[in-house]
């Protein structure tokens, strides 16, 4: 395989005194890199802040939180990628981009009404409000403006995208990369490239041209690899890696992994009524942990290479990288296999690092945000006070004022920031993952493999192909509006409705609730909606107006 990631990347550069390099920048607007990974769970261990020591990406960790700003309550308005990943491109809320019935030739639109994206993101407002070079590398929403015969976005010079496609012999839309070269339309790899290798690579590559052709020309880079998604496969060369300091299993020791029928019972839809996890599940889920932060080892060679890039071309003390996740992940808790699309802080609480001018090092960040805030934080930072692009109002906030040390609003914006957040999600299929009788044969790595063991292929350590012993995602009783809260009991209050909005629903016929103090019930064991409702009616009742008044709120109105 021939698409490893430069050498370049081994090490990463130091913090501090930057050489000059090609560029001078210090008078102009800053370089933006955003970094945006897939179902990278925090809950669990797989990003930040670190659990103890034991990390995948110690280099991102140097450079990004050690050396920038670490929010410790970030959240996803919604669990699943392409509504998350609409999110953050609009800064808007899911009930103000969803649409009744399918948009484009698949499910994977996940009730998204797309034409209110592809050419309204911040992206767009960098560019024409800005005058940013502006360069799109990676996933970029599960359906793509290609499916419409549609070339890239308003707003982007480079487009080297996709839908997330395959880790090992990957396809990409490509529009001004030729030079670079990937022609125009479209390019297709070869089992010898691999994805995030080709992501990382090009990125470098653009910023190192962008940067050399006009020094004074800011630049936006948005990397975003498949990682560490489905099917979870690691580049060839980091196959077999595990530090001998790294946990040997995802976490355990608690009532939330393979719970009991009991503990289950007061919870939504097949949760209640999944199995018990067998010895084949857990040996197949452990496999899955471990390949998942083998796909960010290789992420994490991405963040520093770009960073490294930065300092060699004397930008990087006038660049802000800012690096999440679309959503967390789940393995093994409340006995389903894997995946995300529920309300937990699993699959909800993700990492935000920010790094740049003005950022305090080591600084950690306490105000609860969204993915609907990083739009507008990323025009604050690229010095945008109006913009004249076709944007929708934003529903999120800037937290730039919580992130500079000198903001002239940091001590307003901390007094007076929101602390509650917001979810909102839509059934989409059952999603079924089965773990015996499993017949599919692979043949990693020269193609995809949807095994846990890849030593040996074939293999039955797998979850592809296979139709005995199967545990249910969802059903369509997951539709939820919820509130989570930094309260002093850390109150999540679930409002659910059985159906789809594939024929549409508001949430006007609620049919089950969740309510959980998580402070003292990190993992969402007891449900003491029962409870509470009986006791303290005046609270669910409050609970329920603050999160129908979320549901309806757009823009300026949007807390």
């Amino acid at each position: 395989m021939k698409s490893s990631l430069l050498a370049l990347v081994a090490t990463a550069g130091t913090m501090g005194a930057h050489s000059s390099g090609v560029a001078n920048q210090a008078a102009t607007k800053p370089n933006i890199v955003f970094f945006l990974t897939d179902d990278q769970d925090q809950m669990l261990g797989g990003s930040f802040p670190t659990h103890g020591d034991a990390t995948p990406m110690p280099k991102t960790n140097e450079l990004l939180a050690v050396n920038g700003a670490t929010f410790t309550n970030m959240f996803v308005h919604t669990p699943i990628c392409n509504p998350s990943r609409s999110e953050t491109l609009t800064g808007r809320m899911f009930h103000n981009l969803k649409q009744t019935g399918q948009f484009g030739p698949s499910i994977w639109g996940m009730h998204v009404n797309e034409t209110k994206v592809f050419d309204h993101s911040f992206v767009r407002s960098l560019k024409e409000d800005a005058g940013y070079a502006t360069g799109h590398f990676g996933k970029y929403l599960n359906i793509m403006p290609s499916d419409f015969d549609l070339g890239a976005p308003a707003g982007y010079d480079a487009w080297l995208a996709n839908p997330g496609g395959d880790y090992i012999a990957p396809s990409f839309d490509t529009e001004g990369v030729e030079d670079l070269g990937y022609p125009d339309g479209s390019w297709d790899g070869t089992s010898d490239d691999y994805s995030t290798a080709i992501i990382g690579n090009v990125s470098v590559a653009w910023i190192r041209k962008v940067v050399t052709e006009d020094p004074t020309r800011p630049f936006f880079a948005y990397v975003a690899p498949k990682a560490a998604h489905e099917p979870f496969m690691p580049a060839p060369w980091y196959a077999d890696a595990w530090d001998p300091s790294w946990p040997s299993t995802e976490p355990r020791d608690n009532p939330a992994w393979n719970a009991s029928y009991d503990s289950r019972s007061d919870h939504p839809s097949d949760i209640a009524s999944n199995p018990l996890l067998t010895d084949t599940a857990a040996t197949l889920i452990a496999d899955i942990f471990k390949n998942r932060w083998r796909t960010l080892m290789s992420v994490d060679d991405v963040i520093s290479a770009v960073y490294t890039e930065c300092e060699s071309l004397g930008v990087v003390d006038n660049t802000y990288f800012l690096f999440t996740s679309d959503h967390g992940f789940q393995l093994g808790q409340f006995n389903m296999v894997m995946d995300k699309r529920r309300v937990y802080d699993w699959d909800t609480r993700v990492h935000l690092l920010v790094a740049g001018p003005g950022i305090v090092p080591g600084s950690i960040i306490e105000q609860p945000v969204m993915n609907i805030d990083v739009a507008p934080t990323i025009l604050e930072l690229a010095g945008i006070t109006e913009i004249t692009a076709d944007l929708a109002d934003f529903d999120g906030h800037s937290v730039a004022p919580l992130l500079l040390k000198d903001h002239a609003l940091a001590l307003e914006t901390a007094e007076s920031w929101r602390d509650t957040v917001f979810f909102e999600y839509y059934y989409v299929n059952d999603n079924d993952k089965c773990v015996q009788n499993c017949t599919t044969e692979y043949n990693y790595p020269d193609e995809e493999s949807e095994c846990g063991d890849l030593s040996v292929q074939p293999n039955e350590a797998c979850w592809g192909g296979c139709d005995v012993e199967c545990y249910p995602t969802e059903s369509t009783q997951n539709n939820f509006i919820a509130v989570r809260k930094m309260d002093s009991t850390g109150t999540l209050y679930v409002e659910y409705q059985n159906g789809t909005q594939n024929t549409g629903l508001e949430f006007d016929a609620v049919d089950f609730f969740e309510l959980y103090e998580t402070t003292s019930d990190e993992w969402h064991i007891d449900n003491v909606y029962a409870k509470v409702v009986g006791a303290d009616a005046a609270r669910i009742s409050s609970l329920s107006d603050e999160v129908h008044a979320w549901y309806g709120c757009s823009g300026s109105t949007c807390p």
